[in-house]
């Protein structure tokens, strides 16, 4: 008698957690997003939320909160109850540098990644009339002269693209560090850097060239760029966001979170969105995003390392 009871309970309890489920969402969910309003993580996150909304058949509340790299965000959402109404949409620099330089209270096993969304790849750029015309000359000219990198500051992506083609290139290279965005192009354009990491609009946005793509395949944007990988290099560096949630959410509900990403970027309305952003979309589902984020917060970490920038 005591057995069948256990099996009947048992029975109960599966029932319920799918009962639980094929609820969820029941209620209004909300999505952090670490960086100000109407900026680089924001604006794909809001895209991202009005699809979602549509799938998931709830409200979606994004929140921007400020501060510390993305960290003050991160850090709020990593301790927010694991049942799924707290969620984040969460960039690359804020999940797999910071935690390293800054010795945040999260880490890498502080998610359940979610999906990734929207990845691009960096270019090796220079400015136009340089007299680096390949990826060959720009190794020379490390072996040489020398190459001054510019980018944001130490830790920040434009960095770790610079540590990672120093080491897969054998080049050193002097890194000079700026406020990011106009002042790298101040010291591009005016001779003072050689060449930096940048996105697919280095040319619209600055007239630049591009020595390669830090990508394994051509990109359709610059079909005549070729890949690190073509030039005998396997390079990947890429700015990305991803929809996390904090470590223990049920893996049913992350799945069905998955699931719902998969239909929302594949929506005209967001691929038409993205596309006016001049951003890339790219889905992984957990399973793939969840030992990506994992490599890439370890690779991070040794680069930073490496460079004396943690000890």
């Amino acid at each position: 008698m005591r057995k069948i009871v256990g099996i009947l309970a048992s029975i109960g309890l599966a029932a319920s957690a799918n009962a639980a489920l094929a609820e969820y969402p029941e209620r209004a969910i909300s999505v952090v997003v670490p960086f100000g309003a109407g900026g680089g993580t924001d604006v794909p996150a809001r895209f991202f939320a009005a699809e979602m909304e549509k799938i998931l058949g709830q409200n979606i509340v994004v929140s921007n909160v400020e501060g510390a790299g993305g960290t003050v965000g991160a850090t709020q959402l990593s301790r927010a109850d694991a049942d799924g109404y707290s969620l984040g949409f969460l960039p690359v620099g804020t999940t797999t540098t910071q935690p390293h330089l800054k010795r945040t209270k999260y880490n890498a096993d502080s998610w359940s990644p979610v999906c990734m969304v929207s990845q691009g790849p960096f270019y090796l750029v220079v400015k136009d009339d340089s007299p680096i015309k390949t990826l060959d000359d720009f190794i020379a000219r490390a072996k040489g002269d020398g190459i001054k990198f510019a980018g944001a500051g130490p830790g920040s992506m434009a960095h770790v693209a610079q540590l990672t083609l120093g080491n897969k290139l054998g080049v050193d290279t002097q890194y000079i560090p700026t406020k990011g965005g106009g002042d790298i192009a101040t010291e591009i354009d005016g001779g003072r850097a050689d060449a930096t990491a940048w996105f697919s609009d280095f040319d619209s946005k600055f007239g630049w060239r591009a020595l390669a793509v830090m990508d394994s395949q051509r990109s359709a944007q610059h079909p005549d760029v070729p890949t690190f990988a073509e030039l005998g290099y396997d390079t990947q560096v890429s700015v990305w966001f991803g929809f996390f949630a904090p470590a223990g959410t049920p893996q049913d509900i992350v799945g069905k979170l998955s699931d719902a990403c998969a239909q929302a970027v594949e929506t005209e309305a967001f691929k038409s969105n993205m596309a006016g952003a001049n951003r890339l979309v790219r889905y992984m589902p957990r399973d793939e995003f969840t030992p990506f984020f994992k490599q890439a917060f370890d690779l991070n970490g040794q680069l930073l390392k490496e460079a004396g920038l943690i000890k």
